[in-house]
């Protein structure tokens, strides 16, 4: 009983979001993925990659085998590989790694490794000198075909996104990949999540470069109705919004506004709930039809 109230409460969460054009961003560190030539190669024929942690994404795992990545001027030792094997071997570093590792990487899409840089991969003393698929990856959100309907994004659509947290910012060049067995995540490397002060369960907000649901996305811009004449504490403030997060809630902070009265469905992110705790802030919850 318990079980079916947390996943009902979660799908419920997880449609509001969609509705409003959130996704949850992940951000994913240097890691490599293998073919069957290059597991050979490294770890003997017919070696099986041991599967450690499953990721967000079905099928896909980390495995608790780990390698060197080599380039001209340095390396990084215990670098993930990410399972399960692909037809070519392709590697993924930020763009401070290539610094390291002392070659130009283009930004590209997973899988489209053509005409990118080699790297030396090293296992135990074997070695495999890759002739190309260094890269780093550009940006993007997974997206099930079930929610691209709901959000309202196409394949290989270009969008930006805003991040919500300690350093907001928009991000763009963000390429929608949809596809049935994806789940809904963006996933970002830890240049762009350092840059965005990221944490575990932040959010970012899709706006579409071509209108579509930028026009909407104003409709459903923050509408805040002050209850009371003036300014400063004391003043309660209404946010009708279905989402409630740590940038709303600045934003009105900075006005000196502490009391704030929201609609009782309204979903308040863990951000914000932080900052409500650091702040002191006094939220008030109303019926949807309350005057």
């Amino acid at each position: 009983m318990n079980q079916l109230l947390a996943e009902t409460i979660t799908n419920t969460v997880k449609k509001v979001m969609l509705e409003e054009s959130f996704v949850e961003v992940e951000a994913s560190g240097r890691h490599v993925h293998l073919s069957r030539e290059a597991i050979d190669v490294l770890f003997g024929e017919g070696y099986q990659l041991t599967k450690a942690k499953e990721l967000s994404q079905p099928g896909q795992f980390a495995c608790k085998e780990r390698i060197t990545v080599a380039g001209p001027k340095g390396k990084f030792e215990n670098v993930v590989i990410l399972g399960p094997e692909r037809k070519a071997s392709q590697v993924e570093v930020s763009l401070t790694d290539a610094v390291t590792l002392g070659t130009k990487i283009p930004v590209r899409e997973s899988g489209n490794i053509e005409g990118t840089p080699g790297i030396t991969l090293i296992h135990n003393g074997r070695q495999l000198e890759l002739d190309n698929g260094l890269i780093v990856a550009k940006r993007h959100i997974h997206v099930s075909s079930e929610d691209a309907e709901i959000l309202d994004v196409e394949n290989k659509e270009i969008v930006q996104v805003k991040i919500f947290g300690d350093r907001s910012l928009t991000f763009d060049e963000v390429v929608i990949r949809i596809h049935p067995n994806y789940r809904t995540y963006m996933h970002i490397d830890f240049d762009e999540a350092n840059a965005c002060g990221f944490k575990k369960g932040v959010l970012g907000k899709i706006i579409k470069k071509s209108g579509g649901n930028q026009s909407e996305g104003n409709r459903r811009t923050q509408q805040v109705q002050p209850a009371a004449m003036g300014s400063g504490a004391g003043e309660v403030t209404e946010l009708n919004q279905k989402i409630i997060t740590e940038s709303d809630l600045q934003k009105l902070f900075l006005k000196q506004i502490t009391k704030v009265k929201i609609p009782a469905g309204s979903i308040i992110t863990p951000l914000a709930n932080d900052y409500v705790r650091r702040h002191k802030l006094e939220i008030q919850r109303c019926e949807e039809n309350e005057g």
